[in-house]
């Protein structure tokens, strides 16, 4: 209690000095007083809450969500940026959970009911089914014989559920690496193949920071397998699972990685898991655009896109939801307050704005893709994006993109000094998240996120008490301030 209690403490002290550093409103910034915390606050409370079931791509609260950015973008007086609306209109894999139980068996007959939410939780893009079976230990459940490793190899997985380490192996087969079969969906296909009814993961114990259940529609390429459930338990769980083998998971994980060599085996336990999910492979999603027409005629052609996806990972089983307030709530009530302050400030910048959420991040980046693929003005006009992506947790802010655009990363840093002073020397090169699609495209990016940003990633936990919103108020009058500069004729995409 003491800890917690000091850690609070501890961010309240930083929350008030963060709020004596905010700089004072300037005319060289017109509108940046419109950037308040109160209002980013009101925003991500709205996208966070219960009737949004965590805006999962395509599904009800989602496109309400983007119904209502949209309606917000209206009211600032921005140009509709779709071809329907504000709205660009694209195809999503979707899957709404409606039942996700798993309960285990123990070798005296009785059970134990497992609470979703904390101690598993189903993927997003499981399959249904309803088994009670033996289960067994699969390794990291990878089978690539022609390399030379395969947790399959002497292991009768037919008609069981395998227990397997989520993560990719600390080693690689050789020199071409384990590729893209250690993601959940790959894996969950192996197992099928090899008779498996179910599949549970398991954050391999050992590593530096193990993961607890997370909500998460980031599976791998493929077909859907609509038969073939996929869930992810707590470490605490498999444990229980693996202590008739007179082992602990960590022990197995560690033989595997030293001797690099598969150690499958049975664990004399039972589960028995009910999913069902309803699956659809092209459910119409969106994205919202809003495009803010610049000053000069010279210049007006050419586009400073700022963005941030407005989806997250969705409810399960209409009995927990992951609010999504940090990831990302927080970036896409950031792009809304910025997009008001170029509106409102009462002078506009020379060149054009885009502002931009995107759907579907968290199953791969597919709104921002079709973005670029499709943009609302030629490509070759877009100058710069600006991603933010979580941005609202935590006591500092980094700036990704750095190190392929230094110049930019510099305009920024420079900014900070004269202001909050919160940005670290950290940084990397262009890309990441949704701002990948645009640096692939050669445009250059700067991506905004706050620092440290996820201790709540993808759990229930994610709300936005979380949010630290003096340091949301900063990052966004950043980005403001930086998006400014690089509107007017101080910026050159060359």
């Amino acid at each position: 209690m003491r800890a917690c209690t000091t850690f609070f403490a501890v961010l309240l002290l930083a929350s008030a000095a963060l709020a004596a550093e905010l700089p004072v409103p300037s005319a060289e910034f017109p509108g940046l007083e419109t950037i308040q915390r109160t209002d980013l606050m009101k925003t991500v409370e709205y996208l966070a809450s219960p009737r949004l079931q965590g805006r999962l791509a395509g599904g009800p609260g989602y496109m309400q969500a983007a119904r209502e950015m949209a309606r917000r973008f209206r009211g600032l007086g921005l140009t509709p940026g779709g071809e329907d609306g504000f709205f660009q209109t694209l195809s999503v894999e979707y899957n709404e959970i409606d039942v996700c139980d798993l309960e285990l068996i123990r070798p005296d007959g009785s059970t134990r009911s497992l609470a979703l939410g904390s101690d598993f939780d189903c993927r997003g893009l499981t399959g249904s089914g309803e088994f009670t079976a033996p289960v067994v230990f699969v390794g990291y459940g990878l089978s690539q014989p022609e390399k030379g490793y395969d947790d399959y190899a002497g292991i009768d997985a037919r008609g069981k559920i395998v227990l397997a380490l989520k993560d990719a192996p600390p080693f690689k087969p050789d020199t071409t690496g384990w590729g893209k079969s250690t993601l959940p969906r790959p894996k969950g296909r192996v197992a099928a193949a090899h008779g498996a009814l179910a599949m549970l993961l398991v954050s391999p114990p050992n590593r530096a920071h193990p993961q607890k259940p997370i909500g998460s529609m980031l599976e791998g390429e493929g077909e859907q397998d609509e038969r073939f459930p996929s869930l992810q338990v707590d470490i605490p769980v498999a444990e229980e699972l693996v202590l008739a083998t007179g082992l602990k998971l960590g022990d197995l994980q560690a033989r595997i990685d030293s001797t690099r060599a598969p150690h499958s085996c049975g664990l004399a336990a039972t589960a028995r898991v009910h999913v069902k999910a309803g699956y659809r492979p092209k459910q119409p999603s969106v994205n919202v655009v809003g495009v803010l027409r610049g000053s000069d005629p010279g210049l007006a052609g050419e586009y400073l896109v700022v963005g941030a996806h407005l989806d997250h990972v969705g409810s399960q089983a209409h009995d927990i939801y992951f609010p999504g307030a940090n990831d990302n709530a927080s970036g896409a009530a950031a792009v809304l307050a910025v997009a008001g302050a170029f509106a409102r400030g009462g002078a506009r910048p020379k060149r054009s704005l885009i502002f931009a959420l995107f759907t579907s991040e968290e199953a791969g980046l597919y709104g921002a893709r079709h973005f670029v693929a499709h943009p609302p003005a030629p490509k070759e006009s877009l100058v710069a994006y600006i991603n933010l992506d979580c941005v609202g947790h935590g006591d500092s802010i980094e700036v990704g993109g750095g190190k392929t655009s230094p110049r930019l990363w510099q305009l920024v840093r420079d900014l900070d000094e004269r202001g909050a002073r919160l940005m670290v020397e950290a940084t990397w090169p262009g890309g990441g998240a949704d701002a990948a699609p645009f640096a692939e495209a050669g445009i250059p990016t700067l991506y905004f996120a706050s620092k440290p940003s996820y201790t709540y990633l993808h759990l229930p936990s994610d709300t936005p008490a979380t949010l630290n919103p003096p340091l949301l108020e900063a990052i966004a009058r950043l980005v403001y301030r930086a998006a400014w500069r690089m509107a007017q004729d101080g910026y050159s995409k060359n």
